[in-house]
């Protein structure tokens, strides 16, 4: 039975009290949430990297029930993801939580391998999320051999085509189930690098970037909707960095859903979000406040 050590801070701890504020619901719920993601990250994601996995995995490990891009958000917010600069979403301190028992994976793995070197018997293995070998970790002893195929004259059966009546259909209509349009991620590129000229440029739209892309388009199913989204960008001068943070934006923060709705509803351009400019006492509390209640800025 696997297990992960389980701090009795996690309860009162600033960062989960702020994930419940985020996601709207009751700290226990929280804090429930943050444990059948590391349980599930025992089994499917021992290493900690998510890179396989999109925001709907996520949601499903977990058994989240809202919008699953608004819970990686809460999650990265607060700090118990990590998202690296290309994108990818990692496990915050996960050597903390099952650092014990990776350990004791990796030598019951040493232990049967060396026994079946000794006993001259082929291992069991299974490969972990980075398609990787982890040598005896899959079986309970070494009685498993590879067979070959025995050769037969047997027909192969052949899949019949597609027809109408095949076709994925809609719920009590009858009709095909309509085909989503493919996302031109290399005209989304090609759109942000041309328009978003203050802002870094990206030279490709690859793994979590590319599912973060994808996420966008199933939901716009529109060009012009990242057209309009970089075009609003480059004409912000909050996002390019006129903010007392010397922050600005990049085509990743562009892609995450929050923060999209965010710049397409008009909430960065120029004069219509605070600059952060307030002086004294109060804008020191103001700017405090609003960390607080989790900006993403």
């Amino acid at each position: 039975m696997a297990w992960i050590e389980s701090h009795q801070e996690v309860g009162r701890h600033p960062k989960t009290k702020k994930l419940a504020r985020l996601l709207g619901v009751s700290l226990p719920a929280a804090v429930g949430h943050l444990h059948y993601l590391w349980w599930w990250a025992l089994d499917f994601a021992p290493s900690g990297t998510l890179e396989k996995f999109d925001e709907y995995d996520i949601a499903d490990a977990v058994h989240w029930d809202g919008e699953p891009e608004k819970l990686v958000d809460a999650l990265t917010d607060v700090g118990y993801l990590d998202r690296d600069g290309s994108g990818i979403l990692r496990i915050h301190d996960w050597g903390e939580y099952a650092g014990k028992l990776l350990e004791k994976r990796a030598k019951d793995r040493a232990r049967k391998r060396a026994a079946a070197e000794a006993a001259g018997v082929p291992q069991d293995f299974h490969r972990n999320e980075s398609g990787e070998n982890e040598d005896g970790a899959g079986g309970s002893d070494f009685s498993r051999v590879t067979v070959p195929n025995q050769p037969t004259n047997q027909p192969i059966p052949t899949v019949p085509n597609l027809t109408d009546s095949n076709q994925p259909q809609e719920s009590g209509t009858g009709k095909p189930a309509p085909v989503l349009p493919p996302c031109p991620f290399s005209e989304i590129m090609q759109l942000y690098n041309t328009t978003c000229v203050s802002f870094p440029r990206i030279r490709s739209i690859e793994g979590a970037r590319k599912k973060a892309v994808a996420a966008r388009w199933r939901v716009t199913q529109k060009i012009d909707t990242f057209r309009e989204l970089f075009e609003k960008a480059e004409a912000s001068d909050f996002l390019k960095g006129v903010n007392d943070r010397n922050w600005s934006a990049d085509f990743d923060w562009l892609m995450t859903a929050a923060n999209m709705a965010k710049v397409l509803e008009g909430k960065y351009q120029n004069g219509g979000r605070k600059q952060e400019q307030a002086g004294g006492a109060l804008g020191a509390l103001r700017r405090l406040y609003d960390q607080e209640e989790g900006e993403t800025a």
